[in-house]
């Protein structure tokens, strides 16, 4: 039986690691969570009791503790170790004494996690003018080590003056981990055109965003007061519903907007409604299919059918750059499909599976601009959706609806809008198109006997299946 190590120490250089906050995950092991910009990582150790000690053995875990295997092996009086890591993520630690070559004890925990974070803090940015004059903030950092306190927002009231903090109304909270918002107001009470949002996001590895918006004001005299004329419907011209869409508006839904993933099996995980995404750096081969998944947390299938010889491992390598640059993502020792995978940023990825086998090759690395067994754009991010004014006209002769809204998403099909509505008696919505262009201006034609005050539901729906919906009624 192999004994643990009780004399191991294992010295972590407190200018290498920045303790992050406590997570779900930390809540579930006694081992402090570290986090580093840095892939390169050393572990110094000492052995009091050298004489009956062997070897020392590093094993590492990069799923969470479901599968451990040895990192290195080597005499007590070597003094550290050195890892790598291929990507950023989560990997656990643990140390064995007088361990044969390439035996994994059972049961094995953590004594240190370290979260590798080389990636710096997205920040996405909306500022608008309410119709009382107040400027407002609305902000989301993306980043799986961000916390509340590192995020700072800061307005500057003219380009002269010196940046002042920005009131919030309450601290930036998180919608589900990795993505925080914040939202801020301010009322100006200087006559001035120009204001200058800032916001910045340190994450727990000390990678910094800065993140800057204008908003530009009408002088003092000419913003809006409690008391005014109505302005005349703009749509009741000699023009109207310039560039507004006839129905019926399509021939039929585009294909491209409700894509299945076959070879993707999604884990049932809560969304909430944050902001687009932002665009990958690095593109796959143009003439490869990409599946979309609205998940973090996912099952990729593979089979063995195909296999000659004795399958010892199936390893899972990862491409984050169109495949430019390979890492192994994680390994399935039993054997067994599927392959449970998570991600911690949306993004493009290429994925290729290697099946080791008795008399396989050591060296299963993918070469630079292999390509990918599969294709996936992973893209949590809800659409942004705002509904705009509804109205009524009757100049074409029949009446007729003008819908309006703003919908914004990087991962938008080319008829991403689905319009349904509802009358005052009805329980059920009745469709009025599935598959609308997103130009911001939807013109429904009425049978004259239809009535017309309605409620009316707006979706935008993205490739990967993110919905947003807002409901309006007709004035």
């Amino acid at each position: 039986m192999h004994e643990r190590l009780r004399h191991l120490v294992l010295l972590l250089l407190a200018s290498l690691f920045v303790t992050s906050s406590i997570d779900a995950q930390q809540k579930q092991s006694q081992a402090k969570l570290y986090t580093t910009h840095s892939r390169n990582i050393t572990f110094p150790y000492r052995v009091s009791n050298i004489g009956a000690t062997t070897n020392v053995t590093l094993l590492v875990s990069m799923n969470h503790g479901k599968t451990w295997k040895q990192h290195a092996q080597q005499s007590p009086d070597q003094k550290h170790f050195s890892f790598k890591a291929h990507r950023d993520g989560e990997f656990w630690f643990c140390t064995r004494t007088n361990l044969q070559k390439h035996v994994v004890p059972l049961k094995l925990q953590p004594e240190i996690r370290i979260y590798v974070d080389t990636i710096q803090p997205k920040i996405n940015l909306r500022a608008e003018i309410s119709a009382e004059s107040e400027v407002i903030l609305h902000g989301q950092i993306l980043d799986p080590t961000i916390a509340p306190q590192n995020v700072r927002a800061e307005f500057q009231p003219t380009p002269e003056s010196a940046w002042q903090p920005f009131k919030l109304e309450s601290a930036p909270t998180f919608l589900r981990p990795g993505i925080l918002q914040l939202t801020g107001r301010w009322r100006p009470n200087i006559d001035t055109r120009v204001v200058t949002l800032r916001v910045t996001a340190t994450d727990g590895a000390k990678n910094k965003t800065v993140a800057q918006k204008q908003i530009f004001l009408p002088p003092l005299n000419l913003q809006r007061i409690d008391q005014y004329s109505l302005v005349q419907n703009p749509y009741t011209g000699p023009v109207p519903h310039e560039g507004a869409i006839r129905w019926p508006a399509d021939t039929g839904p585009d294909l491209q907007t409700s894509e299945n993933i076959h070879s993707v099996t999604s884990q049932s995980i809560d969304e909430s409604k944050v902001v687009s995404g932002g665009t990958p750096t690095f593109a796959p081969p143009t003439d490869v299919k990409i599946h979309q998944a609205n998940q973090s947390k996912f099952k990729l299938n593979y089979s063995l059918n195909n296999t000659a010889g004795s399958v010892t491992e199936v390893q899972l390598w990862a491409t984050e750059d169109g495949g430019q640059t390979w890492a192994q993502w994680g390994v399935d020792t039993d054997k067994q499909s599927p392959l449970e995978v998570e991600l911690q940023r949306d993004g493009i990825y290429g994925f290729k599976t290697v099946v080791m086998t008795a008399k396989g090759s050591a060296n299963t690395q993918p070469l630079p601009g292999s390509n990918a067994d599969l294709w996936l754009q992973v893209d949590t991010i809800q659409p942004v959706l705002k509904p705009g004014t509804i109205s009524h006209s009757n100049e074409a002769g029949i009446p007729e609806i003008l819908i309006r809204w703003e919908a914004k998403d990087e991962n938008f099909g080319t008829r991403p809008i689905r319009l349904h509505y509802q009358t005052a008696t009805d329980t059920a919505w009745h469709e009025i198109s599935l598959a609308v262009p997103n130009t911001g201006i939807y013109r429904w034609n009425l049978d004259p006997s239809s009535q017309t005050q309605l409620r009316i539901k707006l979706e935008a729906f993205d490739k990967a299946g993110n919905i947003s919906t807002e409901i309006i009624a007709t004035e």
